[in-house]
């Protein structure tokens, strides 16, 4: 009987360990995949180290923000969801003239869709625009620096 509970919390043990290194594995794997859609949509702009001095500048009327330190300026303070909705472009800056960054959301909308107009098409395309966005998030999150 005591081989078997022992057994069984060694295989309890095992699993959580398991879930553990899957759930950080898909952290790697998420920023790994952000990082990628970094470079091809946003590095022209931001530039490959994310400072703000991409070869795109030059054209650019406002020099983009230094994405490795959003944290800082914001005191400390990531927020995700704030960065998730300036890419998506909801926010977007009135009061401020144009926006010259593009709304991504939509971009990457148009290109999930293509030519379809399916609604089911429509709640598939948001869904994988809103994890492949979030993991650009999750990419400039890993890039913060304190100093």
């Amino acid at each position: 009987m005591r081989i078997l509970q022992f057994t069984r919390l060694l295989l309890i043990s095992a699993l959580i360990a398991g879930e553990v290194q899957v759930a950080i594995a898909g952290s790697d794997e998420k920023i790994a995949r952000g990082r990628r859609d970094f470079m091809d949509l946003c590095a022209d702009c931001h530039g490959e180290d994310a400072a703000g001095s991409g070869p795109l500048t030059v054209n650019l009327t406002k020099i983009p923000p230094d994405l490795t330190r959003i944290k800082r300026r914001a005191h400390g303070k990531f927020d995700d969801k704030a960065i998730l909705d300036w890419i998506i472009g909801l926010n977007m800056p009135d009061s401020h003239g144009t926006r010259e960054m593009p709304i991504w959301g939509d971009w990457l909308m148009d290109e999930m869709l293509e030519n379809s107009t399916s609604l089911d098409a429509g709640r598939a395309a948001e869904k994988a625009v809103k994890q492949r966005v979030m993991a650009i998030v999750a990419y400039l999150k890993s890039i913060q620096v304190d100093k």
